[in-house]
């Protein structure tokens, strides 16, 4: 089945959240060319709409990033499937907004916002913050491998652009992440199916 071949009624309503370094785009771009049927919103982070996250960020910024693209594509009711800092905002934003969700998937959250994956998060966050320039923004890539895996060389050439972002973002990012908190049990009320 194609694209062309779904009228957009019957395709499938989908938001993708990225993880915090890549942009949704390129994280995305090759699942959407296999996927047929969907009515894909890649959303990027909100930490990254600006060219420095604001002041006040916070996760909350994330869901209602989330709820206006939902909105914006004429969404009421969606599956959501969110990346690594994507998972974490998806985890958020089903606390907040169980009812738009038609089901949801995450792939290695940052967090589940438990003060127990919180307390591993700051002890990673802490070593990588106390290692010397410019080496914490390969520390905190290093991280999210399986322990033995090594990150590749850089590419020749100059970085692109965006990734210029990525240490005020990754910064802003994990601090909301430890101020945010879920009442307890709220997760647990979400009736749709969990990938």
């Amino acid at each position: 089945m194609n694209d062309q071949a779904v009228s957009a009624s019957e395709r499938v309503p989908v938001i993708f959240l990225p993880g915090i370094i890549m942009p949704a785009a390129l994280r995305y771009a090759p699942l959407l060319r296999e996927l047929d049927g969907i009515q894909p919103v890649v959303k990027d982070l909100e930490v990254y709409s600006q060219d420095a996250p604001p002041p006040d960020y916070s996760i909350d910024h994330e869901v209602e990033g989330v709820s206006r693209a939902a909105d914006a594509a004429g969404l009421d009711r969606f599956h959501i499937y969110g990346h690594s800092a994507g998972g974490a905002i998806a985890l958020a934003y089903v606390a907040r907004h169980p009812e738009r969700v038609l089901s949801l998937a995450i792939d290695e959250p940052a967090t589940d916002f438990s003060d127990a994956d919180k307390a591993i998060l700051k002890a990673d966050l802490d070593r990588i913050a106390a290692m010397p320039a410019p080496d914490p923004m390969r520390a905190f890539m290093q991280m999210q491998l399986a322990p033995g895996v090594d990150l590749p060389a850089p590419p020749p050439g100059p970085a692109p652009g965006w990734m210029a972002l990525r240490p005020a973002g990754i910064a802003a990012f994990t601090a909301a992440l430890m101020r945010h908190t879920l009442a307890p049990g709220t997760l647990s009320e979400f009736l749709g199916p969990v990938y």
